[in-house]
């Protein structure tokens, strides 16, 4: 505590209702009688705090009683064994922060950055990994330059989940622990996988839905550097991990009208898919046989 700061509580309440995004940031500071320049430092050393304490929340399982409870999980939805994570990937935007900024309104030109990220979620709707990136660490097939390059490929690789798989949508290559939908499935194996693999990968991506609809600043734009943002970011995942422990009613459950949309990270003309799915094929032969 330094002399005239905000009370603790008050700067985390006011935090919260600013990641909220349902009204104009300055409504926010006023509702809490802290100008908007102050509001904006609130936020950041919140977000910073919060984001320090990520590994006690956002996190893999690490024994081997959290990864059987978590491959029952994902089974218990479509009968699809093995699966202990299924990766999404969106955008936010970041308004890069000028000088004048909270002193009135205006912002520098052309200063505007798509932040992308990478969320690998449970079948309970919580964020277990997640990757932020910017656009210039990425080539021209973004969704799977990014997937390529994170933490968790990483970890797969290293085998700290054998036996176990991930799944991704039709934007990632198939590997030996990445399954993807089959494109133009042949036969009635095929096909079942595939509503299987769909059934499966729903709870991913209503974890991005709740996840954006409960922080409204993920779908409007955040405002400062990449490094902030990336705490903010992080902070968020780490609430939205908490609100789902504590089955919190703040949002709407309905996803008639879904906000996550997976042509952010299409393929480009020309890119061709991976040709290793030999791991998948025998999945499917042993897991979906119509015989």
């Amino acid at each position: 505590m330094k002399r005239n700061q905000v009370p603790i509580d008050l700067q985390i309440l006011s935090a919260i209702r600013f990641f909220g995004g349902t009204e104009h940031p300055q409504l926010t500071a006023m509702v809490h009688g802290v100008s908007l320049h102050t509001m904006a430092k609130i936020t950041r050393r919140v977000a910073a705090v919060l984001s320090s304490k990520a590994s006690r929340y956002i996190r893999m399982p690490a024994t081997l009683s959290e990864k059987e409870r978590m491959m029952r999980s994902f089974q218990y939805l479509s009968n699809m064994p093995q699966v202990i994570g299924a990766v999404v990937q969106t955008n936010v935007r970041l308004q890069l922060e000028s000088r004048s900024s909270y002193s009135g309104t205006e912002l520098a030109a052309n200063n505007e950055e798509l932040v992308h990220l990478q969320v690998v979620a449970d079948a309970e709707h919580k964020i277990k990994d997640l990757d932020i990136r910017l656009p210039e660490e990425l080539g021209h097939n973004t969704a799977q330059e990014f997937f390529s390059l994170s933490r968790i490929k990483e970890r797969f690789e290293q085998n700290e989940f054998r036996g176990r798989i991930l799944l991704g949508n039709e934007s990632l290559s198939c590997s030996h622990f990445l399954f993807t939908p089959v494109r133009n499935p042949k036969n009635k194996s095929e096909d079942l996988y595939n509503q299987a693999h769909s059934a499966t990968f729903v709870p991913a991506v209503k974890c991005l839905n709740y996840w954006i609809r409960r922080f409204g600043i993920l779908s409007s734009e955040l405002l400062g550097t990449f490094g902030s943002a990336k705490h903010t970011i992080t902070a968020l995942a780490l609430l939205h991990n908490m609100a789902m422990e504590w089955n919190d009613p703040s949002i709407d459950s309905d996803f008639s009208l879904p906000i996550y949309k997976p042509n952010i990270f299409c393929y480009p003309n020309g890119t061709t898919i991976s040709e290793d799915q030999r791991n998948r094929n025998e999945f499917i032969k042993t897991h979906f046989s119509s015989n």
